[in-house]
């Protein structure tokens, strides 16, 4: 199923569900400023298929709000079950790790105190999505080295265990060293044709932006620069 970002802000009330430890850029390039009733906030809005509609959201006053965002559900989506049901769908289509929960409607909840599950850090999985996302949100498509390292701190908070030296290589941390892999060589980027080496780093590919159009990063008209031969 296909995750679709709107340009509009819906016309109906929302309420919040569940808040992911994850930047609100990590989710879509299609973000817009907004104002409720009770704050000015940063958001995006997202169809999952023809019935479900969802937003994310950062108000100022959030906690970690540079880190941390919000899903909020229309007012009428009032059933517990099937608030959990559009939480599960929402992070298996969006391709969020289930470790980047930080809370979900039916669990305890404090007022000013937000912890991070202590399992949550960058594994290969996810760092090749966030290494499509950085490339795919260039202009011409393409990220070097360089620029996969300098932005994928903005993508992920590094907890302690991804600052961690590498075992292997000298001088790197454990993030650098899984970044470098999966840019270099992790086989769901190339073999699936999803994006391809050049000198210096990796270009995605037109099928590479259908895929981060499908998961709500992009929209369509991202996908209009073609592939070179």
């Amino acid at each position: 199923m296909t995750v679709r970002v709107l340009k509009y802000e819906p016309d109906y009330d929302v309420v919040p569900h569940a808040i992911f430890w994850r930047p609100l850029k990590y989710f879509t390039l299609i973000i817009r400023d907004g104002e409720d009733g009770l704050d000015m906030f940063k958001g995006a809005s997202f169809a999952l298929g023809n019935d479900i509609r969802f937003d994310l959201r950062v108000y100022r006053g959030h906690l970690n709000p540079e880190f941390t965002v919000t899903l909020y559900l229309p007012l009428n989506v009032k059933d517990e079950k099937t608030i959990s049901e559009i939480i599960d769908r929402v992070m298996t289509e969006m391709v969020i790790p289930m470790t980047a929960a930080a809370w979900k409607r039916g669990q305890p909840f404090e007022f000013g105190k937000l912890e991070r599950q202590k399992g949550d850090r960058l594994i290969e999985k996810e760092a090749r999505t966030i290494v499509l996302k950085i490339a795919g949100s260039q202009p011409d498509r393409t990220a070097t080295m360089k620029l996969l390292r300098d932005e994928v701190p903005k993508f992920i908070q590094l907890s302690p265990r991804d600052l961690a030296p590498s075992p292997t290589r000298k001088n790197e941390r454990l993030w650098q060293q899984i970044v470098r892999n999966v840019a270099a060589s992790h086989p769901s980027l190339f073999s699936a044709g999803l994006a391809k080496k050049v000198p210096g780093g990796i270009k995605v590919t037109k099928k590479g932006m259908d895929y981060l159009n499908s998961i709500g990063f992009s929209d369509t008209s991202m996908s209009d620069l073609p592939d070179e031969e």
